[in-house]
């Protein structure tokens, strides 16, 4: 049994948990990068690390929001 096959068995038999998980894991980022306070503004970034900046915040809305459909389908 490979990890993908194993991963989706823990999803089937314990979405509650799983979904938890995701759910804890998005959720202590946003408390993270709320409590880091970095600034908005393009100017304070270079091109890569405003990406950076987008693509954490992008993370954290798919691990709530894949935390909430794992529980509830």
């Amino acid at each position: 049994m490979n990890i993908q096959e194993k991963l989706v068995t823990l999803i089937d038999k314990y979405p509650l948990v799983t979904g938890g998980f995701f759910l804890i894991l998005g959720i202590s980022y946003l408390i993270y990068k709320i409590d880091k306070r970095e600034s908005f503004k393009m100017k304070d970034y270079s091109s890569a690390s405003w990406k950076a900046l987008v693509n954490s915040w992008a993370l954290i809305f798919m691990l709530i929001i894949a935390g909430l459909f794992i529980i509830f389908r």
